[in-house]
């Protein structure tokens, strides 16, 4: 069974490595898992942490939200 793994490096203020299993509840349930843990408390601190560095007057070489 497979484990999808999340590292986080870098400047993000919450850099706590996860795994989920597919030996728990399957493939598709570990993927929502991934999601839900993406989607949820880490993008609300990522949102915040951008926020704040743009009213000081940082920001990414290509601007907030750009693709690559």
């Amino acid at each position: 069974m497979g484990i999808i793994s999340i590292t986080i490096r870098g400047s993000f203020v919450n850099r706590e490595d996860k795994s989920f299993s597919a030996m728990h509840g399957g493939h598709t349930q570990a993927v929502a898992e991934a999601i839900n843990y993406l989607s949820g408390e880490f993008l609300s601190d990522a949102i915040k942490q951008d926020h704040m560095l743009h009213e000081e007057g940082n920001r990414p070489d290509k601007g907030f939200g750009q693709k690559k």
